[in-house]
Parts: C-alpha cells; sequence; structure tokens
C-alpha cells in the first residue's frame, strides 16, 4: 500500500515538471506488444539490512600505545605465615623501670628528714638576735666574743662555721650584720690564716681563698703573732691575733 502511494505520487510530480516545462505529456502505459523488453523501471526503496557477515583476516599489528598510570591496587589477601626464623641476638638491656613501693616510701621518708632538717636549721639561724640570709647562707650572731679556736667550735656546735665571706656580695652583705649588731669597731674573726704556712692565708681547711678584701698593707703579721684573719668597721680585711677575744659571726649554709 505504502509503494502503491509513494509512485502514484511520483508519477504526479513528473506529470507537473513537464507541463512546466512546455513539453507533452508522456504516455506512461506499458506497451502491449509481447516480447518486446519495457522501459527500465525506477528503484525501489532499500532493502533491510542484511546479516552479518563472516569476520575477516586479522590486520597488521599496530603501533605501541603510550606507558599507563602507575597505579598501585588494593592489597591481596594475606598468605599463609612463613617458617619459624631463627633465634635473634640478645638486645641491649632496657631501661630501669620505676622504683617499687618500699624503694617509694624509703624515697619519701629520705626527703622529709631533710626538709626536716633544713627547716631546723633555719629556726635555729633566726633564732639569733642578728641574722641575715646571703645566697643559701645565713649570718647569724648573738654578740659572743671568743679565741679563733673557741670561735670555730662555738659555729659547729651549731652545725656552721665562722664566717667567710667568697664574693663582693657576701662582705657587703656581713658588714651590714656588723653594723646593725653594732659588733664593726672590735673586728670579728673570719675564717682565713696562715697558720700552716707563713704569708699564705687559707681558709680553716686549707683551701686557697677565691676572693680577699685585705686593707692597703696588709695582711703585715705584726710583731709575729697575727695569723688570722678579721674584718674591720669599713669592710677590709686585716691580719690579727688568733687568742684574742674578738666577735663571731656564724655562717649556717642551708643546703
Amino acid at each position: 500500500m505504502l509503494l502503491k502511494m509513494f509512485l502514484r505520487a511520483f508519477l504526479q510530480l513528473q506529470f507537473a515538471m513537464q507541463l512546466l516545462d512546455g513539453a507533452e505529456p508522456q504516455n506512461l502505459n506499458c506497451p502491449t506488444y509481447g516480447g518486446v523488453p519495457g522501459t527500465p523501471g525506477h528503484n525501489g526503496l532499500p532493502g533491510r539490512d542484511g546479516r552479518d557477515g563472516k569476520d575477516g583476516a586479522i590486520g597488521p599489528k599496530g603501533e605501541k600505545g603510550e606507558p599507563g598510570v602507575n597505579v598501585q591496587g588494593t592489597p591481596g589477601k594475606a598468605g599463609p605465615s612463613g617458617p619459624t626464623g631463627a633465634k635473634g641476638e640478645r638486645g641491649p638491656p632496657g631501661q630501669p623501670g620505676l622504683p617499687g613501693r618500699e624503694n617509694t616510701a624509703d624515697s619519701l621518708k629520705s626527703e622529709i628528714q631533710h626538709l626536716n632538717a633544713k627547716i631546723s636549721m633555719i629556726e635555729k639561724a633566726v633564732s639569733f638576735s642578728t641574722f641575715r640570709k646571703v645566697g643559701q647562707k645565713y649570718y647569724v650572731t648573738d654578740g659572743i666574743e671568743a679565741t679563733f679556736n673557741n670561735g670555730m667550735q662555738y659555729c659547729k656546735g651549731l652545725g656552721g662555721v665562722i664566717v667567710l665571706p667568697s664574693t663582693a656580695l657576701e662582705n657587703q652583705a656581713l658588714l651590714k650584720v656588723l653594723v646593725s649588731s653594732g659588733l664593726s669597731n672590735n673586728k670579728p674573726y673570719i675564717r682565713v690564716t696562715d697558720r700552716e704556712t707563713e704569708g699564705q692565708f687559707v681558709d680553716t681547711e686549707g683551701k686557697q681563698l677565691t676572693f680577699t678584701n685585705w686593707s692597703t698593707g696588709q695582711p703585715d703579721d705584726y710583731k709575729g703573732v697575727q695569723d688570722c684573719g678579721a674584718i674591720t668597721d669599713s669592710g677590709l680585711w686585716d691580719d690579727v691575733g688568733c687568742h684574742g677575744q674578738h666577735p663571731i659571726v656564724c655562717e649556717i649554709e642551708i643546703r
């Protein structure tokens, strides 16, 4: 039905074009003479697509392509465990562990004892009529006078020694103690002596002095009997006899 309609429309269009061109319309009826070939007909509509043919021969190998992106894939499943290896060498010793309960208790007990001893020394230092804190030391005095040796014993009984400034700052602090206690005019002892070697003043432990503040011309060992040191009201040092009665200022170190 569609084919007939198409042919009819095509013939009508051809006839109309001939009229426009001024030509006579042709007789489109087929001749009736048998055995004579007629005029070739018009091409029909395209047929349906045929079936796919067989695969042809394999073509030549193409050129090598660009390298792909190196992307690591997801890890595969874990394989079976391998055989046990040989025993390795012994490693270095580790850090010591934390102390046990008994060691901790002993440590706390020792620390408490140290604190109690420190508090006791501070209480003893501040019990004097005149005292002054200098760093980790206390300079203390009650105005007592004694010989050099007796003064050493006296300070030892307090847990200290006769005072000996080791810096200019300590020397100034000692002078303030002497002025506030009214002892500066009596030349209090300081812990230096040359009794072992004449002219070579050291402390009572035989150690060389790291700081001195001798007055001009001192020490002079006047009349050959001045083997101990003292401090004057100006803060300068002088040598005096070790058997005279001089004020004793003790030095107590708080550790």
